[in-house]
């Protein structure tokens, strides 16, 4: 991918195999552009990567492989296993981001205790809300053109 005119968006990045036959799709998840500069704070990301992880699994369930942030904090990488559509996958996301972008109070995020999480004091649930509308936004507007 070329990070020079990458937009916002939801993207296959890869289509490979486990073990020689067992299908896996890697999606970019890119809330941001990586040329405009605007990141997500590493609060954000956090809370969005424990909610995304928790609820992707509720839409999708053992088809969700991975959920982790990249480290140049625009997006997520999505790790998808057999033939679930990229239609369907988007749609999780986009009902995901629906609702679960009016969070109120930290013990709304899943996950985010002593004993579930290295570090629970690091969240924003204020960020968060908005990054989680913003993108849903993008997914649906996305899904409508297609």
């Amino acid at each position: 991918m070329d990070h020079t005119t990458l937009d916002r968006g939801f993207y296959l990045r890869s289509v490979y195999t486990a073990l020689g036959f067992y299908p896996l799709r890697s999606y970019d998840m890119r809330f941001r552009a990586p040329r405009e500069k605007e990141y997500l704070s590493p609060e954000a990301i956090h809370t969005i990567e424990h909610l995304m992880a928790h609820y992707l699994r509720e839409k999708l369930g053992s088809r969700v492989v991975s959920f982790a942030p990249m480290g140049c904090k625009t997006g997520f990488y999505l790790i998808v296993k057999g033939f679930t559509p990229m239609k369907r996958v988007m749609e999780a996301v986009a009902e995901v981001c629906r609702e679960q972008s009016s969070l109120r109070v930290m013990g709304e995020i899943p996950g985010l205790t002593v004993e579930q999480c290295g570090n629970p004091e690091l969240y924003d649930v204020e960020a968060s809300n908005a990054a989680l509308k913003e993108y849903g936004e993008l997914i649906e507007k996305l899904l409508k053109e297609e």
